[in-house]
């Protein structure tokens, strides 16, 4: 589909099937080593999974420099759990055309557009929740008040402030060795974000995604790594702070790159949490408990509840 600003959006689309899909994540620390492991199973063939009726939809929304495909795996789950699943690529990622990017705002117009696209094609049956991580989780919360049909949003390690980011990444770990950030001064970086900011038309230190969750009726979910080196917690407790309808949890144990993987701990009270979202704003927000961190395989993988 095209955008009211002509983005041209591609985007995988998914109806709620019973595919029995298992994801089995073992974890396996020693020292400073750490693995995951990863083993999928389908209990029937793709293409003669049975339809199951929809009880909702979710927008999945990836993580910077990936691409709709990269939530797979969430994707799966939440259509074996009876959910119709929408993986877009962001503009300027996968498929989708070239355009300048803001960050946050102009991600969440193209997803506003989406939306109604899909909701006048009777193709996005509700209630609909918005599914991000990292740059998508921003994504999430500035395209929520904007969409009135937005029951719950769920937000992993969104940022609160791009520039911020941006000047912790030399030293998070997550591009690049980390004594690679010696060789980059903090004054190096600040002219990088002017110039970016310049070349985008848009003030890296101004998105304020705060804003948009003080307006959103709807319930938030945030959660974070405890181990992130990315996303600062103080920043994002006091985001979740502007709202009384918002939540911050800190998962244990997990960092940046880890947590969106850990189907088998958030999973379940995801779709528990999803479930308990009242139908209107006069109802309390359900509370989220992640499941306990193990580092041994489960007797049985975590599968997506049978309807």
């Amino acid at each position: 589909m095209s955008t009211q600003q002509g983005v041209r959006m591609a985007n995988w689309y998914g109806q709620p099937r019973a595919y029995d899909f298992r994801a089995n994540v073992r974890e396996q620390r020693k020292d400073h080593h750490y693995s995951l492991n990863f083993d999928y199973k389908f209990g029937v063939e793709l293409g003669n999974a049975p339809a199951l009726p929809a009880r909702g939809s979710v927008i999945l929304l990836h993580p910077w420099g990936m691409e709709g495909s990269a939530l797979t795996t969430w994707a799966l789950l939440f259509a074996s759990a009876g959910y119709t699943v929408v993986m877009p690529d962001l503009r300027s990622h996968g498929e989708s055309a070239d355009a300048p990017v803001g960050y946050g705002p102009r991600e969440a117009d193209d997803i506003v557009d989406l939306v109604r696209d899909l909701r006048a094609a009777k193709r996005l049956p509700g209630p609909l929740y918005l599914f991000g991580v990292s740059y998508g989780g921003t994504v999430a919360l500035f395209a929520a008040p904007k969409l009135a049909e937005v029951h719950g949003v769920i937000a992993i390690e969104p940022y609160a402030s791009a520039a911020t980011v941006i000047r912790r990444a030399p030293a998070g770990d997550l591009f690049g060795h980390r004594w690679l950030a010696s060789w980059i001064r903090p004054r190096e970086v600040d002219q990088a974000i002017q110039r970016a900011s310049r070349q985008l038309g848009v003030d890296l230190a101004q998105p304020d995604p705060g804003d948009a969750l003080a307006h959103t009726p709807s319930c938030a979910l945030i959660l974070r790594g405890a181990e992130d080196n990315l996303i600062a917690g103080d920043g994002l407790s006091e985001l979740a702070r502007r709202s009384p309808r918002a939540s911050y949890v800190e998962v244990s144990q997990e960092g940046h790159l880890i947590l969106p993987m850990r189907t088998d701990r958030l999973l379940p009270p995801l779709l528990d949490w999803m479930q308990g979202v009242p139908v209107d704003a006069s109802g309390s927000c359900p509370g989220f408990m992640p499941l306990p961190f193990v580092t041994t395989p489960a007797a049985d993988p975590i599968a997506a509840p049978k309807l």
